[in-house]
This record gives structure tokens, C-alpha cells and sequence, in this order.
């Protein structure tokens, strides 16, 4: 059902060969809106501009209507602000139908915002089949799978799942439109202003779901492959008229589960602290062959050490660093080391939370993005990065410092705080699933215990911020000591 009233005239009814007089049964149910007439009224009904907030108006029977899509706000003319959604990795949204639903178009609408090349933004899904109409991000683009599994209905076998891809490098923390129309056969994905059609090939259009689902795919008996937890936030989540985060916020319907976060809300996901630049641990190999898309969030006070290194066949690797407060992105495909220097406006050991985004696409175009400065670089010669062996974060192993690529600057561990770890679309746990670890490794990040005060140097001495205290700088001063209190003889 997709939940639009008609709009119109009706006349000359006939029900099983049996002429029915309309406007008796009109008058007889008193139908609110229903006249006896048809009049269609000249003129424009968007001469006015009635609609809002950048809101479309389309000329309707008698009336306007004000299309809101993609505006942040909702209503009859958008002027109520549509909530939002944030979702960090483990939270979801959940609207359990109250009966099993049944549907050969669907209309849907919705906004996302996020710095995550992967990750689920809705699926319909069923307890009995693989019917899903799923909406995800899938490396920097919006890709739309529509299953409709007749396994348990008298129909040819199930054609597997239709796919449409729209958009690109959609993980820049912008708000994106994605807007999905089915129609039987034909169904069509817009993000934005990029279009997708598409014809399905089977006979079988109806789709079956007992839920919708934001964030996170909870209903999985049928699933082959589960998509990355999202990370951002969403708005206008419109499904056949019904604005279901909306309708979940105001309790106006009684089947919603979710754990997300109403509100704009800074998104620190699964931090950990790393307490010494001794303290490192290693994962599974990256696997990043042919494109790749990573990001963390990191927080410290020190100003080098290593954050993530991978080696591979031959001399492929990739290494990310901060040195002397800068990022730094060095890698070797196989034609020679190669290094990108993050921009900032300042070193980034400041004790604040900073975002590094690392992508590298089929024309073997790597992109460094900190914050919301971004530099590329395209490399000529062989476009795939081989990897093997352990991903080490925060550190090396015994005795590795010696033997590093060329261009590589870091001679010891990163000390301080990652989080919101993304390594190709797996979100990897960073102490559950490390397979060694070493040193003080905790999970949250409460940051220095002791902080520079106006009154921590003495006598002109500057005080430098470090991770668990801090140190003096007396060297412009004439006195000497941890807090510059004693003169230089």
C-alpha cells in the first residue's frame, strides 16, 4: 500500500454489472472532503509559493502539494523540522510491523549524513523469507538491493536480488537525498541528482517484510551477506507515506524499537586507549586489493608514532603516522614509496578528537581527508596493493622499527586514543578481535588525568601537555626544575 487517497472525479460506477449513485453513498457516510460536483478550479495553485524550506510545489487537483524530500523538513507546506537520528556503530531503529506486510510498489524516502564509505541505511525484512528492499552505503556509493524470494509461494524459483548503484564519494559528512520508487517490475534509485533504473527479470513482484530496519540488520536467518553496521546520522525516513522516525520520536506508533540517538550527536565509536607508545596490538591482514576506504578518529598529546602499518608481497605496504603533529599517508603498490601529507592549520596533538579518511579508487586515485581538508594524488603503474600478514595499530613489533620502507618517519608507537576504526567496510572491535596485543591497551579514552594550568610552570616556563601529565619548558627562562622554580647558577 502506498498510503495515497485518490484525488479527483469519479462517475458512471459500475460493481458486478450493478449501477452505484456515488453521491448517495457520499451523502448517506457524510465522507469528509467528498462533493457532490466536478469542478476543477483555474488557475495555478503555487502562485503563492506555499511551500517552505526549499519545499517543490506541484500543481495537484484544487490544490497544491508540497513535495519535502530532501529538505529536512516535513508537513503539508515542510515547515516542521524532520528529527534525526545518530547511530554510532552498535545502535539501531527497528519498526515492527503488526502484520506481516504485503506490497507491489513502495515509494521511500530518506537523509543520511556520514564519513563512512559502508554501512546499512534501511532494509525491510522478513522472518520467513529473503524478501528485503535494502538501502546501504557500499564503497562511497548508495546501493539499492531489491529481493523478491518466492520460495514459499506458487511462482518460477527466485531470480536472486536485483542491484542499482547511484552516487559517489558520498562519505563527506554532507546530507544526501536518496529517494527509491518501485512499480512491479520497474523500480528506480535517485541519490540526489544521480539516477538508476532497472527492470526485474522474474515474474514474482511482491515483496514481503515484517519490519523496516535503520542501522543495523538485526532479522538475518535469510541473509548471505550482512552489511556494515551505519555510522552517521539519518533524517526523513519515509517508507509509502509513513515518516517512521518521526512517527518513533512522537509515540504515535506502538511497534518501534530502537537504541539510536534523537539529535545531532558527535559520534565516538568504540574508543580505546593506547597507554604508552609501548602498547600496540595487530589484526587480521587489511584486505584492500583494489580499492580501498579507511577511517579512525584519533586523540592524543604526542606528536609522533606510528597508527597503522600493513606489509605485503614484494614491497607493498601502506602506513599512516603522525609526525611532528601531522598526518602522514605513505604506500608502495609496487612503483616506489609514495607520501601524502595531511593539511591542517595546525598539529593535530592537541588533546581534541580528528577525523582521517583514507580512500583509494579503481583509477588508483589515493585521497587523504583530516578533518575536512582533503588531498589526492593520482599514481601512474600498478593499481593494486597486495597486502599479507598482520595489520598492526598504534605500533610495530620487536625489532620491525629497523627494517621499515623508505619515506616511513616513525621510530616509535602512537600514545593516545583511536576510535570509530572503519578498514574497508569491517569494523573491527579493536581489543575483541586483535589477534596479539602489548602494553596497556584499555577500552574508553578519558585522556590526560593531569592538564596544564596557569600556574603548572613557573616563572615564564611553558607548559607542555602530555598524555598522562605534563612537563616544563624552562629553556627561554633563567631557572631550571620540573616546574622552573629553581635559578639557573
Amino acid at each position: 500500500m502506498l498510503n495515497y487517497g485518490y484525488v479527483g472525479c469519479i462517475r458512471d460506477l459500475f460493481i458486478d454489472g450493478r449501477s452505484k449513485d456515488i453521491r448517495q453513498i457520499a451523502e448517506a457516510q457524510n465522507g469528509a472532503g467528498i462533493k457532490p460536483s466536478c469542478n476543477k478550479q483555474p488557475g495555478k495553485q503555487c502562485e503563492s509559493y506555499p511551500c517552505k524550506n526549499r519545499g517543490v510545489c506541484k500543481e495537484g487537483w484544487n490544490r497544491f502539494i508540497c513535495d519535502c524530500t530532501g529538505t529536512g523538513y516535513w508537513s503539508r507546506t515542510c515547515e516542521r523540522e524532520a528529527s534525526i537520528l545518530s547511530y554510532d556503530g552498535s545502535m539501531y531503529m527497528k519498526v515492527v510491523m503488526p502484520n506481516i506486510m504485503h506490497t507491489e510498489a513502495e515509494d521511500v524516502s530518506l537523509r543520511f549524513r556520514s564519513q563512512r564509505a559502508y554501512g546499512l541505511l534501511m532494509a525491510t525484512t522478513s522472518r520467513d523469507s529473503a524478501d528485503t528492499l535494502r538501502l546501504e552505503l557500499d564503497g562511497g556509493r548508495v546501493k539499492l538491493t531489491v529481493n523478491l524470494d518466492c520460495i514459499r509461494i506458487n511462482c518460477n524459483s527466485s531470480k536472486g536480488p536485483e542491484t542499482l548503484y547511484a552516487g559517489q564519494k558520498l562519505n563527506d559528512n554532507e546530507w544526501h537525498t536518496v529517494r527509491v520508487v518501485r512499480r512491479g517490475k520497474t523500480y528506480k534509485l535517485t541519490v540526489d541528482d544521480d539516477v538508476a533504473e532497472g527492470q526485474m527479470v522474474g515474474d514474482h513482484t511482491r515483496l514481503e517484510f515484517h519490519n523496516i530496519e535503520t542501522g543495523i540488520m538485526t532479522e538475518r536467518r535469510f541473509v548471505s551477506s550482512i552489511p556494515s553496521s551505519f555510522i552517521g546520522h539519518l533524517q526523513s525516513l519515509r517508507f509509502n507515506g509513513m515518516l517512521y522516525i518521526d512517527l518513533c520520536k512522537n509515540g504515535d506508533i506502538d511497534y518501534c524499537e530502537l537504541n539510536a540517538r534523537f539529535g545531532v550527536r558527535s559520534i565516538i565509536a568504540d574508543p580505546v586507549t593506547f597507554k604508552s607508545k609501548n602498547s600496540y596490538l595487530s589484526l587480521a591482514t587489511l584486505q584492500a586489493y583494489a580499492s580501498m576506504h579507511l577511517f579512525f578518529q584519533f586523540k592524543t598529546t604526542s606528536p609522533d608514532g606510528f597508527i597503522i602499518f600493513n606489509s605485503g608481497d614484494g614491497n607493498d605496504f601502506i602506513a599512516v603516522e603522525l609526525v611532528k603533529g601531522y598526518i602522514h599517508y605513505v604506500f608502495d603498490l609496487g612503483n616506489g614509496p609514495n607520501l601524502i601529507k595531511g593539511k591542517s592549520d595546525r598539529a593535530l596533538n592537541d588533546n581534541q578528537w580528528h577525523n582521517v579518511a583514507i580512500t583509494r579508487d579503481n583509477s588508483n586515485t589515493h585521497t587523504l581527508k583530516v578533518d575536512a581538508t582533503a588531498t589526492s594524488q593520482s599514481i601512474n603503474g600498478a593499481k593494486n596493493l597486495d597486502l599479507k600478514g598482520d595489520l598492526f595499530i598504534a605500533g610495530l613489533g620487536p625489532g620491525m622499527y629497523g627494517s621499515l620502507p623508505k619515506l616511513v618517519a616513525s621510530r616509535e608507537g602512537y600514545q593516545g586514543c583511536l576510535a570509530s576504526v572503519d578498514l574497508n567496510g569491517r569494523l573491527p572491535d579493536l581489543l575483541n578481535d586483535a589477534l596479539f596485543r602489548s602494553g596497556q591497551i584499555e577500552r574508553g579514552c578519558e585522556g590526560p588525568s593531569t592538564t596544564c594550568q596557569e600556574d603548572s610552570c613557573a616563572n615564564m616556563g611553558v607548559c607542555i601537555q602530555q598524555w598522562e601529565n605534563y612537563t616544563c619548558d624552562c629553556s627561554m627562562t633563567s631557572y631550571t626544575g620540573t616546574q622552573c622554580n629553581d635559578r639557573k647558577c
